[in-house]
């Protein structure tokens, strides 16, 4: 019991999901005395379900794969039948594998259906007692997982928020920091240069939003937040990111081996907002500015590049993309020598 305890209130201290993750994996590891425990998160795209397992603890050491990484364990989720029933069905599911372990799969439910898959693999089945202390600690992680929730997303949309933005941001400019100080020491043993990153932010600005506010009223404009939230899920990958700044202020920030692809997935979700039949408001467009992300840039230089690349699609007719890069290039814009301290979009 004091174990038990002393992995609580370790948990309980955690205010970080990968934390919170490792945390509750960690705790069952020992408890239950298992080969391994393993997260995964339940993503889709478009008609497809995948699985990525984002947290594993095991003989091996613990893992972490941050929501921005490459995830290397990515599976469709009808390849794994007992993580479908768990899904589907949201109960737990326990099958015997041809290397006699024993997998337990358990379901975390959120407001939006089950979300992840918890998976206890031991070399034989969990007992009541055992059983009882996973669905316990799962109980504690979905209760916690609420709150962050509650705390990172938009009460509106759903949608991550500001304040999680800038969380987000600071962790990739982070790795990105520390994998050009890994690549380029690897690159000079190798004798070549290293290659640039391939994040990128985007600002999406409603047009004439606060025309609709006004023509319409506030809770038509509400719903076409609202419909726009539901438009970006379906217009990018579940990998990609997106954020409510507030009001008709959105941010994407995606990850891509080329301008080209980032160019093509912001002209798909501008056309999809474009075309789609608004309830009682009929056309509403969206503009925006795109750029790329460095690891030496600071968060006010991301978000003030995208920004002026969106001024100028304001500025040349609205409903269009610009992007800062090719602006520049081609003399449109001049380039930013210091960070924009007020960012006010429109």
């Amino acid at each position: 019991m004091i174990h038990v305890l002393k992995h609580v209130e370790s948990i309980t201290q955690h205010r970080d999901r990968t934390l919170l993750e490792l945390g509750v994996a960690s705790a069952l590891f020992e408890l239950v005395k298992a080969q391994e425990v393993n997260i995964y998160r339940v993503s889709s795209e478009r008609d497809s379900h995948f699985l990525e397992r984002i947290t594993h603890v095991g003989a091996d050491g613990l893992r972490y794969v941050s929501e921005f990484d490459d995830v290397d364990a990515v599976v469709p989720l009808a390849t794994r039948p007992e993580m479908v029933a768990c899904v589907e069905h949201s109960q737990i599911v326990r099958r015997l594998t041809q290397d006699g372990s024993h997998v337990h799969c358990f379901p975390i439910g959120g407001e939006r259906g089950v979300l992840g898959v918890l998976e206890v693999r031991r070399d034989k089945p969990l007992a009541d007692d055992d059983l009882g202390t996973a669905e316990g600690f799962l109980g504690l992680y979905r209760n916690y997982l609420k709150l962050l929730d509650y705390s990172e997303r938009d009460t509106l949309t759903g949608m991550l928020n500001r304040k999680t933005f800038d969380e987000n941001l600071s962790k990739i400019l982070i790795g990105m920091a520390a994998s050009q100080a890994d690549g380029e020491a690897s690159d000079r043993r190798r004798g070549r240069p290293q290659e640039d990153g391939s994040f990128w932010l985007a600002v999406v600005d409603l047009d004439h939003f606060k025309r609709i506010n006004d023509q319409f009223g506030n809770l038509y404009g509400d719903e076409v937040l609202l419909l726009l939230a539901r438009i970006m899920r379906d217009s990018f990958r579940h990998q990609d990111k997106v954020f409510r700044f507030g009001g008709e202020e959105f941010v994407v920030v995606l990850k891509a081996v080329s301008e080209d692809e980032v160019r093509a997935a912001l002209e798909r979700f501008r056309v999809a907002v474009a075309t789609y039949p608004f309830p009682q408001v009929g056309q509403v467009t969206a503009s925006i500015g795109y750029t790329c992300i460095h690891a030496d840039d600071t968060i006010p230089e991301i978000v003030g590049r995208a920004d002026e690349a969106l001024y100028v699609a304001k500025d040349n007719g609205r409903d269009q993309i610009a992007g800062y890069e090719t602006l520049r290039a081609a003399g449109k814009i001049a380039t930013r020598e210091k960070p924009a301290n007020d960012i006010e979009l429109f």
